[in-house]
């Protein structure tokens, strides 16, 4: 063994040793969902977000809540687990002006949602569409109605289209690179220590 062999074990050997009893700091885990101790119902995350966009030269304030609705039947997906559905309650104002104050449930896209899948999805998703931020005629957002469970893949994006007069039409999402809502989702929960 040479000298320089050595050292590198030494110096590894002191790190185990000196990290030896020395706890591990929790890495704290995104809340995606919560289950209901009581009736074993699983509740996605809550959001409460507040943001403004320039339309036309001009300021638009919006605010959602993306909350579980108790009042909705219960989502069972297809891997058998049972979530309460969600809303999406949206306000848009421009100045003192209410340009749209609106509540959106999964059946508002069932135009857009094969009607086969509408019963074991719920609403997992709303978010500002940032891929449109050079379109300053309208505010765009995506709703998303999928499987609850954050490991499926199986979604429908829909694209939120409201002009300044507060109309609003729907379509197929077809770009979906949205900013996030805050920089923790877009960590992989396996990066996080989670399972």
């Amino acid at each position: 063994m040479t000298r320089t062999h050595a050292i590198v074990i030494g110096l590894a050997t002191a790190l185990i040793m000196g990290c030896k009893g020395t706890p591990k700091q929790p890495t704290p885990q995104r809340e995606v969902e919560t289950v209901d101790s009581v009736t074993g119902i699983i509740n996605l995350r809550e959001l409460h977000i507040t943001d403004s966009v320039q339309v036309n030269g001009q300021t638009f304030a919006y605010h959602y809540d993306f909350t579980h609705n108790d009042s909705m039947p219960v989502v069972r997906n297809p891997q058998g687990d049972d979530y309460h559905d969600n809303q999406v309650t949206l306000s848009i104002v421009q100045g003192n002006r209410t340009v749209l104050q609106r509540t959106f449930t999964k059946h508002d896209f069932k135009a857009l949602v094969p009607s086969e899948f509408m019963n074991s999805s719920a609403l997992v998703g709303f978010t500002y569409d940032y891929t449109k931020q050079d379109d300053h005629t309208a505010l765009y957002f995506i709703a998303t109605v999928g499987d609850p469970d954050e490991t499926a893949d199986m979604s429908y994006p829909i694209q939120l289209k409201i002009t300044p007069a507060g109309t609003v039409s729907f379509d197929k999402a077809t770009d979906l690179d949205t900013e996030p809502i805050h920089p923790g989702l877009t960590i992989d929960p396996s990066d996080e220590g989670g399972v």
